[in-house]
């Protein structure tokens, strides 16, 4: 006769695979000023992390965003700021904020390889986002938080801000993350802009790759 099966009480935890938590995603709110802290880590840390989403660090000494300037983009309606947060801790894992495109009055003027002039797309601002203030824990990747955040703001944008593109951009060395941005459907035309306070550079010479997607 078959030994019967172990019930699910008596199998060994070692032979069950662990649960994750998940990631939720959602809008800021002035709520989240009780976690600002927290949230300013994150952005700072993947800010200077090798590992993280943005690696300016090395071409400018200043920090990614100030504690004051957070406060204000956690209220932000024309510039609406998304927050990753673990479902089960609370814990803050990364952030995206989306800006329309026609508050930047030099958007859309790019170099394009192969043409010395200034290339000035067609496309009305209006029409497109920009996604920016992107990070991610850097002790939390490898979790797709930042692939949440993408798509949640992908169709915010959408839905809610009726846009029809949207507009990332890389640092121009970061191809990993060129690549990862690639994966999710972004196009690279060959387009760049020059970082926009040169003020603040380090090195001479450095610039965003330009990234795009129909939403």
């Amino acid at each position: 006769m078959a030994s019967p099966s172990p019930s699910t009480s008596s199998m060994s935890s070692q032979s069950r695979p662990e649960k994750k938590a998940s990631v939720l995603v959602r809008l800021a709110t002035a709520e989240d000023e009780a976690q600002i802290s927290q949230i300013h880590s994150v952005i700072n840390r993947a800010y200077r992390s090798e590992g993280g989403w943005t690696t300016e660090a090395h071409l400018v000494s200043e920090e990614r965003i100030t504690v004051d300037e957070l406060k204000a983009a956690l209220i932000d309606k024309v510039n609406p700021l998304l927050l990753a947060f673990d479902s089960e801790t609370g814990q803050p894992l990364g952030t995206l904020q989306l800006e329309p495109a026609e508050h930047y009055p030099d958007f859309g003027e790019y170099k394009r390889e192969g043409f010395v002039p200034t290339y000035i797309e067609s496309l009305p601002k209006d029409q497109q986002i920009f996604l920016g203030l992107f990070s991610v824990d850097p002790s939390q990747q490898s979790r797709g938080i930042g692939r949440k955040l993408v798509e949640a703001g992908l169709l915010h944008a959408k839905e809610n801000m009726k846009r029809t593109q949207c507009i990332v951009y890389v640092l121009y060395m970061r191809d990993e993350l060129i690549g990862w941005y690639k994966k999710l459907g972004f196009v690279d035309y060959g387009e760049k802009v020059p970082f926009p306070d040169v003020s603040r550079l380090k090195h001479e010479d450095t610039h965003f790759s330009v990234l795009r997607l129909a939403l």
